[in-house]
């Protein structure tokens, strides 16, 4: 199942390579992607989702999407103070910083809601519950990682906590929970159902644009990272900064799926946290943190370098930490 979520990416990366796709498509296609097609996934998999009947599965995903990156910017940073630019490949100060930002930063939405999508089909619980860590994800970024690029917080990064996506899960949590309380009176949920065209989870309005953004979410990774693949010549990068991909690989696809998955065994949980947990285990860093870098004051190569690594390589190495993930799953 997770063969079939590279197959899109990889058709993705020829296509954007090959010229089929002509430049500036991706941009428009992120557009519809992030302010129609995602929103309307959020809204129809959080609706129709009891998962929330769970206090627990409300409070503990944000907080933990947050904690996840703040264990892994720690650690990014531990590697780049500790020890010498000779050892890392990481010779400034800034470079450093872009560094611990890079491997901290997970991928926490563009592969893990199709993947979600393909390993638990129909499963409203586990995909409402993956979209509030991605309310800590996001969080995340616009404070520990801009904080880590920049040196500073302003209320301009704040501000772009307030996007499409986070506005949908802001709506989406609490109506479902009105819905599934007693509040609403069973004449006024009968009147609502008239808007079933709409609001249907099997053929209504936002279950059929939402159903859309699985393949395009993949097909707009696939884009981006055909593009990072031309930005640089790949075998002159390799020789300059090969300590940098170790050490990015190391962090991100070895040492965090270890401490992720401590946590699966560890923590006393739903059985959806723990999921999202192992998908969340297997992930490379977010390819957003190379966009981070050039507009708030960090180094874009060192960004490119790490995130490039790890996002390649992760093509091996995820299926292999989910399929250790669910057999820890299996015997807890």
């Amino acid at each position: 199942m997770v063969l079939s979520v590279f197959v899109i990416i990889v058709l993705a990366v020829i296509l954007g390579k090959s010229g089929f796709i002509a430049d500036g498509v991706d941009r428009g296609l992120m557009r519809i992607m992030v302010n129609i097609l995602l929103p309307c996934l959020i809204f129809d998999r959080i609706m129709h989702t009891d998962a929330f009947s769970d206090p627990q599965n409300i409070w503990l995903p944000p907080f933990l999407g947050f904690l996840l990156t703040a264990i892994g910017i720690g650690i990014g940073f531990f590697v780049a103070l500790i020890f010498r630019s000779s050892v890392t490949g990481l010779s400034s100060p800034r470079s450093k910083r872009t560094f611990a930002a890079s491997v901290g930063l997970l991928n926490y939405g563009f592969i893990p809601v199709p993947l979600v999508a393909v390993l638990f089909p129909n499963d409203d619980r586990t995909m409402g519950v993956l979209f509030l860590y991605y309310i800590g994800s996001e969080f995340s970024i616009w404070t520990l990682v801009l904080f880590c690029l920049y040196g500073q917080l302003n209320k301009k990064s704040l501000r772009k906590l307030l996007n499409t996506p986070i506005i949908a899960i802001m709506l989406a949590v609490p109506l479902n929970m009105i819905w599934h309380s007693n509040i609403l009176s069973a004449k006024l949920k009968s009147i609502l159902h008239l808007s079933d065209f709409i609001f249907d989870g099997q053929c209504g309005t936002i279950h059929l644009l939402g159903t859309a953004a699985v393949p395009m979410l993949l097909f707009v990774i696939g884009i981006t990272i055909s593009k990072l693949l031309v930005m640089d010549n790949i075998k002159l990068r390799w020789h300059k900064t090969w300590r940098i991909t170790i050490w990015s690989v190391l962090i991100r696809l070895f040492i965090m799926p270890v401490i992720i998955l401590s946590f699966v065994i560890l923590l006393p949980c739903t059985i959806e946290i723990k999921r999202i947990l192992v998908v969340y285990s297997a992930m490379n860093s977010a390819i957003f943190t190379v966009v981070l870098a050039k507009h708030y004051n960090g180094c874009e190569k060192t960004a490119l370098d790490t995130i490039t690594s790890n996002t390649i390589l992760s093509i091996i190495t995820l299926p292999i930490w989910i399929a250790l993930g669910f057999y820890i799953l299996s015997k807890l």
